[in-house]
């Protein structure tokens, strides 16, 4: 079994600014991604409104992308870590393990519209994600949303794409209309006239398989505001 000083789990901003600093500093350091280096950065540097937004990030993980190297795979257990990637599966023991996992959207519990089998039902992170591939997620559109200013980018965003856009506030008491796709949508007793939902209820550490390690970055502060990301990061960075 190779050691390894520093294994990071997650090529986002998070692990790779982590990375680059552990690896001035001479450590052995290994990161993996179970999609690909710079995570949801890559994501808003194609999407214009996004990337005027994060510039200062995007900017940043353009620079270092190329010189760290990413094993693209999925992390399946963090002490021995064992990675099953396209070479099939492979250990190492680390001295530290870094959970650069990072957040993903959710939705309140008790709506379950997410578990539909209908088209045109999206968390607003997968349909940022559709819509930076070009692709297109419906005409009309309603986000069904908490308070956050990401909501009114997405909706700029959406807007400068050529979608009609409406937000609505998002409770538990929402109901969609249609059985293959979104004919509609009601909430709260008023209907919206729509064929795409996006759903945005805040968001939550992604760490589907339980890894251990120390957490750094959007795992921790779960947000789309990227300033508390990068204090997040530089305060862990500081106790190396």
């Amino acid at each position: 079994m190779v050691a390894i000083d520093y294994v990071v789990i997650g090529a986002g901003y998070a692990g790779l600014m982590c990375a680059e600093a552990l690896m001035d500093k001479g450590f052995k350091t290994l990161v993996f991604d179970m999609r690909e280096s710079g995570g949801e950065i890559v994501v808003f540097s194609k999407l214009e409104e996004f990337r005027s937004k994060y510039e200062k990030y995007i900017e940043k993980i353009e620079e270092i992308r190329k010189d760290i190297p990413v094993d693209i795979g999925t992390v399946i257990k963090s002490k021995p870590v064992i990675i099953n990637s396209g070479n099939g599966l492979k250990r190492y023991e680390a001295r530290r393990v870094i959970l650069a996992t990072g957040a993903t959207d959710t939705a309140p519990v008790k709506l379950n519209v997410l578990s539909k089998k209908i088209e045109g039902i999206y968390t607003l992170e997968n349909a940022l994600r559709e819509i930076s591939e070009n692709n297109k997620i419906g005409e009309k559109v309603l986000i069904a949303a908490k308070d956050d200013v990401i909501v009114k980018l997405a909706e700029s965003q959406l807007s400068d794409l050529g979608y009609d856009v409406e937000i609505s506030e998002l409770t538990n008491d929402i109901q969609v209309i249609g059985k293959e796709r979104v004919e509609g949508v009601e909430i709260s007793g008023v209907r919206y006239s729509c064929d795409t939902l996006v759903v945005y209820g805040g968001r939550n550490p992604f760490n589907p398989l339980k890894l251990r390690g120390t957490p750094v970055g959007n795992v921790v502060t779960c947000t789309y505001d990227y300033s508390k990301v990068e204090e997040n990061v530089k305060n862990f960075l500081a106790k190396i």
